[in-house]
């Protein structure tokens, strides 16, 4: 069974207290292509994308502020598919 995940979680990246929720995600990337999937992808809305495209759109960081791992994390957090890609 798939993480279920909690409704929003707080965390602190680079010295930022950050919450976020599933909703926000889902909402920050509604209408946004993905870009190809290098090696971690994240299912939003039935769409695969990269797990640094989405969490950048979603916190607003730059995608050098913040590893894919990190990103994985909160987003599992939040009870997204995670994937790796197998290229």
């Amino acid at each position: 069974m798939p993480n279920a995940g909690k409704a929003s979680i707080t965390f602190t990246l680079n010295g930022r207290t950050l919450r976020l929720s599933r909703e926000e995600v889902e909402a920050s990337i509604r209408g946004r292509e993905p870009e190809p999937v290098r090696s971690h992808a994240v299912v939003v809305a039935g769409r695969q994308f990269p797990v640094k495209q989405v969490f950048a759109i979603a916190t607003g960081l730059d995608r050098l502020d913040f590893t894919s791992e990190v990103a994985r994390r909160h987003l599992d957090r939040l009870g997204f598919e995670l994937h790796r890609s197998t290229r």
